[in-house]
């Protein structure tokens, strides 16, 4: 079948005929083989970038609790994803008194990683398990009260 214009645009999806991305195998375990991923490339469209505030795709993908005046947190990202670490590069609206991200293999986050006050950073999480699903969160405390994002998961090689 040809592919043209009018094969596209009668497409159904939530792309509405858009062809937005082509898939690749970034594990190397299909043909054509191995292919180099960008370094910060999520490993899953999933953990891709976030959006500003709210979120901009349909739901909000980066909700957040906290108080008003409490730090945002304008995109968040997975990278750096190791078969022991991963880091999440994070950017706030401005500079904060503490950052960490909250991290564990259960929904409980209850392992720390600690962060700077930097604006924008990327904070480390080491010493993790080969192969093993982790959720994360990223939390950020200024004079006006702590934010935490809503829980992510990565899982390292």
């Amino acid at each position: 079948m040809p592919v043209d214009s009018g094969t596209i645009a009668a497409q159904i999806g939530a792309a509405g005929g858009l062809w937005t991305h082509t898939p690749i195998d970034w594990a190397g375990n299909e043909p054509p083989g191995p292919t180099a991923k960008p370094a910060g490339w999520p490993n899953n469209a999933a953990q891709g970038y976030f959006g500003p505030g709210e979120g901009t795709r349909p739901g909000g993908a980066v909700t957040q609790s906290g108080p008003a005046g409490a730090p945002k947190m304008l995109s968040i990202n997975p990278v750096n994803l190791t078969t022991t670490s991963f880091g999440v590069s994070v950017v706030f609206d401005a500079t904060v008194t503490s950052s960490r991200v909250n991290y564990g293999t259960t929904q409980a986050v209850a392992s720390t990683a600690a962060g700077t006050t930097a604006a924008a950073q990327t904070i480390a999480v080491p010493g993790l398990t080969t192969q093993t699903q982790y959720w994360f969160s990223v939390q950020a405390t200024n004079a006006s009260g702590t934010s935490v994002s809503n829980l992510f998961t990565v899982t390292t090689f």
